[in-house]
């Protein structure tokens, strides 16, 4: 037997809705009286559902979380001073289902030194920021963070350091956090408090140095790079300013004028006598002794394992006089490359996973030319990586041409137009893993999110749209997207924003943590992913089309985007969202030969995409209201009831369901006209031998116009 389920999925609305496999389902939407058109080619979308056809395992990684930031008590989320979690953030986290976290982060995280960060704070080192090159604090450190994870109960995830670190430095991260005690690392760890292994699984060296503007010491030429990343390498540095091991600042390149100055070259080793250091414009000469040099000799000594240059006190060496700059050209290297950081790690526990994550994009695709994969299966290692980490971002500059927002519409648009593409970038990147890679290697998301990088230059007509509802369905349908496609993992945006910023997070800066609308609809999602079960297949037919202005990525975007899955006691979810920012898309869902058993379970997230935003100054413009359904135990019929909800627009919920097996019974229920927006009952009968075995509340909340409570229910036979 079949059932089609038929519903209107209102105006921005997004709706999951779960039924049972083996007896009715219910819908829930709003149909505007002027809706006429529901798809280019005049039919209604089909969102067909075929149970049978499972694929891939669903992961409760899906809605992870990039930690973007560790310094500065990890943006507020941190209290150092009574070293736990800051009050508010737990609950908030645990709220929005988040069941990844990565750390310390990205481009901030690439020169992040892991054993200046553990142990007592007052004997912790100073961090270089990797992005700005500024000294940042030490305090959420790889112990904080764990203690953090368990607190919110999320999976960890750890992106270990490669422009300045080796492969010896990270197999000690990875044994300090799993090893046993009764071992060195594993000891350590016990006297700094925690004697049992963390049991971090996931690891990926490194971030994004496939950018231009995140290569450090390796080469500009992108295959030469990526050489570099796989196999190591040495690479000439030109004219770079020196610094301090903890601040690469220009201004810290600067001689004070001070005797005994020491600076650091920033990429060591070095190749000895490969460097021409120089102040201001003239070169100095390195010797081996300062002792044995005269008051005028322009000289210092130079350690090419830890890069440091030392310069006189005016009696043995001259003293870089105040105000001028210091250079460096020197041989960076010889560094490990991403086959010895793997053979290390896994060599320290064989159990982890370790994802390698050059994989550059370029025009809203994933680059041409010969990939990592490719490249390490010539050489013989495709066994040297367990899969393969990407950031298929949607860069409005890069992907689509724009150097602004030309209003809100647009600003909505270009966002669903990048998602499909981001979906490609994943999707050819796991063809190449599957064609090149060992068996099991897999895909996995460490970054993504739609952004103008830099400070959304180009936003001012929708400055909020990385925090408004068009986010929201931007992200839900990545993790749709991701979901079909067999993703692992998903660690997208970041968690928190800078005090008392709101930008690209889950949550606004501290004291407050505002919930975005990604925030609430990661709370709509939780049992979607968290269920386990599998994807079945699913798809839209006839779907709706939605038209923009030209774009490279092309003039128009598909109205509904959706994902199925079966969890482990035999339930149905369908995920459906529509991302049209005028219509509503009334549509069919068609379950195919599914007999269901008739559980009820519906949530609805709605609001318009550019008014559909939280702000630090009102973080609470949420209209909160709630809709039940309830029904009688035992008896032969049982009665609905719906308490329907004014979003401020035309239209107001409606549902239905048909009930074919045993018998034919159709249910109806819909809210009284306006302005009595109250409720109406309607009953139906339940033909024995069905009765209901199980009833439990669920909740879903809005992004922006209510929150509403549903109910579900088990239906079996007698």
């Amino acid at each position: 037997m079949s059932e089609t389920r038929r519903h209107g999925i209102g105006r921005r609305h997004f709706l999951y809705g779960a039924a049972a496999v083996a007896a009715g389902v219910m819908g829930t939407g709003c149909t505007p009286e002027d809706l006429t058109k529901s798809s280019d080619s005049g039919g209604m979308p089909v969102i067909a559902i075929d149970a049978q056809r499972r694929s891939f395992k669903v992961s409760s990684y899906m809605t992870g979380v990039n930690g973007a930031k560790w310094y500065d008590d990890a943006y507020g989320m941190w209290d150092s001073k009574h070293n736990r979690p800051a009050p508010g953030i737990v609950g908030k986290i645990k709220k929005s289902g988040v069941g990844m976290i990565r750390y310390p982060g990205g481009t901030s995280s690439n020169l992040f030194n892991w054993k200046g960060a553990i142990g007592p704070q007052e004997d912790r080192t100073r961090q270089v920021e990797g992005q700005k090159g500024e000294p940042v604090d030490s305090r959420f450190g790889p112990d904080e963070y764990m203690a953090f994870i368990r607190q919110v109960g999320a999976t960890p995830e750890i992106m270990a350091p490669f422009a300045n670190s080796t492969p010896d430095e990270i197999a000690d991260w990875v044994a300090y956090m799993n090893a046993p005690q009764g071992t060195k690392w594993g000891d350590l760890r016990a006297r700094n408090g925690h004697p049992e292994p963390y049991g971090v699984r996931y690891w990926e060296i490194d971030n994004e140095l496939f950018g231009t503007h995140q290569r450090y010491w390796m080469s500009a030429d992108d295959d030469k790079a990526m050489r570099q990343y796989a196999f190591g390498g040495t690479q000439r540095q030109k004219h770079q300013r020196v610094g301090t091991p903890t601040d690469h600042r220009p201004a810290a390149s600067v001689s004070n004028g001070q005797p005994h100055q020491t600076f650091t070259v920033r990429y060591p080793p070095v190749v000895p006598k490969s460097q021409i250091v120089r102040v201001g414009d003239t070169t100095w000469h390195e010797v081996t002794d300062l002792s044995s040099a005269g008051a005028g000799d322009r000289v210092y000594t130079f350690d090419p394992g830890n890069g440091r240059i030392r310069f006189g006190d005016g009696r043995h060496g001259e003293v870089p006089r105040k105000g001028l700059k210091i250079t460096a050209d020197y041989d960076s290297g010889p560094h490990a490359g991403f086959v010895d950081y793997y053979t290390k790690m896994k060599a320290v526990d064989p159990s982890i996973e370790v994802l390698a994550v050059w994989a550059p994009i370029e025009a809203g695709k994933l680059a041409g030319g010969k990939s990592f994969p490719e490249l390490l299966d010539e050489h013989g290692h495709a066994d040297k990586y367990d899969g393969m980490a990407i950031h298929p971002y949607t860069n409005f500059s890069r992907d689509l041409k724009a150097t602004r927002f030309p209003d809100k519409r647009a600003g909505h648009d270009y966002q669903m137009l990048g998602d499909a593409a981001a979906a490609k970038m994943v999707a050819d990147l796991t063809a190449l893993v599957q064609k090149h890679g060992k068996e099991g290697a897999y895909v996995a998301v460490s970054e993504c999110g739609a952004l103008f990088f830099g400070k959304n230059q180009g936003a001012e007509e929708y400055r909020e749209y990385s925090y408004a509802m068009s986010h929201a369905l931007y992200m839900a349908s990545q993790w749709a997207r991701f979901a079909d496609l067999g993703v692992r993992w998903t660690t997208g945006n970041g968690l928190i924003e800078e005090k008392p910023g709101l930008s690209r997070t889950l949550f606004g800066g501290a004291p407050s943590f505002v919930r975005t609308p990604e925030a609430i609809v990661r709370e709509q999602l939780s049992d979607f992913f968290h269920d386990g079960g599998h994807v079945v297949d699913s798809k839209v037919k006839s779907n709706a089309e939605v038209s923009t202005r030209e774009t490279p990525l092309g003039s128009s975007y598909e109205a509904l985007v959706t994902n199925a899955t079966v969890d482990k006691n035999g339930t149905l979810s369908v995920l459906v969202v529509n991302r049209s920012p005028d219509d509503d898309v009334k549509s069919r869902v068609d379950l195919g030969g599914v007999r269901h058993a008739g559980t009820v379970d519906v949530a609805v997230v709605a609001g318009r995409p550019s008014i559909s935003r939280i702000t630090i100054s009102n973080p609470r413009p949420l209209s909160y209201a709630r809709t039940t359904r309830t029904t009688k135990h035992g008896g032969p019929s049982s009665t609905c009831s719906v308490s329907p909800i004014r979003t401020g627009s035309r239209c107001a919920p409606t549902w239905s369901t048909t009930v074919r097996s045993p018998g034919r019974v159709r249910m109806t229920c819909s809210p009284l006209p306006p302005p009595n927006q109250g409720s109406k009952s309607c009953s139906w009968p339940i033909p024995p031998p069905w009765r209901i075995t199980r009833h439990s509340p669920r909740t879903a909340f809005s992004a922006c116009d209510r929150i509403s409570m549903y109910h579900m229910y088990r239906w079996s036979k007698a």
